[in-house]
């Protein structure tokens, strides 16, 4: 799994301010929801052991790094967090070494204006594997994964490579265990649900795999499977024209998200675009806009 939500382009709503946690909201009702915003407010190491409920246990321990210490085999920091007092955000990576291109998670989650939470980004990358850079076009420049300007080349070789959109590396395979851990850590601090905008097509189908439905966006997804069935506007619209416009790219996930991150749903005469998914603490929605799918 790479970058699966949309970039945020514009600024999020003030969150209203809670106040700070205190013994007394603690012995109060349980139930009561912490935002994050609250938990950054609190002293650092408690902050540190309220955010290690992040990150899996065994994903660290696959890669030798201590759950509590967060230090690897040689004693270095393997797993950085970023809880700024006051912030409303919390943005939490974890590498095989120094090198932020080892980096094989990074999570970061983050208040809305309704006290809810907010999943901005999770990545699960391979560290092993090759990369490709599609988040950089030709000239170094940032492309935000595609969003705002593209490479071709790294992303013809990615897709070739078995690679979705939004990929630089082959996935750890480890989405079903890294959500199952943020529904334990937002049920510990009262949340009762968590919401995403997906960034490709594939991405959200994995979602829908996951357990999430669709606030916005679910007519979309069907009919963009409707659109790809022998006949329809875009399974005419794959007409070789590209790498990432194959006749054959119809009846598969990867192939149908290229397309789509390529402009075909211009002939529909719309974008993929305002898409947006909740998934509810310990629940599983049942969505499947493509039935019998091929990854």
């Amino acid at each position: 799994m790479q970058l699966f939500f949309k970039v945020k382009q514009q600024p999020e709503p003030v969150v209203p301010n809670l106040g700070r946690i205190t013994l007394s909201l603690l012995e109060g009702d349980p139930s009561t929801p912490f935002t994050i915003k609250q938990i950054n407010d609190l002293p650092e190491n408690i902050k540190r052991r309220v955010y290690r409920n992040l990150i899996p246990p065994v994903l660290l321990a696959r890669f030798d790094i201590d759950p509590i210490t967060w230090l690897g085999t040689n004693k270095e920091q393997r797993v950085f967090l970023s809880a700024d007092s006051s912030s409303e955000k919390v943005f939490i990576s974890a590498r095989t070494s120094t090198s932020e291109d080892d980096e094989f998670f990074a999570l970061e989650l983050a208040d809305n204006m309704l006290n809810g939470i907010e999943l901005n980004l999770l990545l699960l990358n391979d560290p092993a594997s090759s990369r490709y850079t599609i988040d950089k076009d030709e000239e170094g420049n940032p492309t935000m994964f595609g969003t705002v300007r593209r490479n071709l080349k790294a992303e013809a070789q990615a897709k070739e490579a078995g690679l979705a959109p939004g990929q630089i590396r082959n996935s750890l395979s480890a989405s079903k265990l890294v959500l199952d851990q943020i529904d334990t850590f937002l049920a510990t601090i009262g949340q009762r649900a968590y919401f995403l905008e997906p960034l490709t097509y594939a991405s959200a189908w994995v979602f829908e795999k996951r357990g999430f439905a669709y606030v916005r966006g679910h007519k979309l997804m069907t009919t963009i499977h409707e659109e790809f069935q022998p006949g329809g506007a875009l399974h005419k619209a794959l007409d070789d024209s590209s790498p990432f416009r194959q006749q054959s790219q119809w009846d598969h996930v990867r192939g149908r998200a290229w397309a789509i991150h390529d402009g075909i749903l211009d002939v529909l005469e719309t974008n993929w675009d305002k898409l947006r998914m909740v998934k509810q603490v310990g629940k599983f929605a049942n969505v499947n806009s493509f039935p019998n799918a091929i990854y």
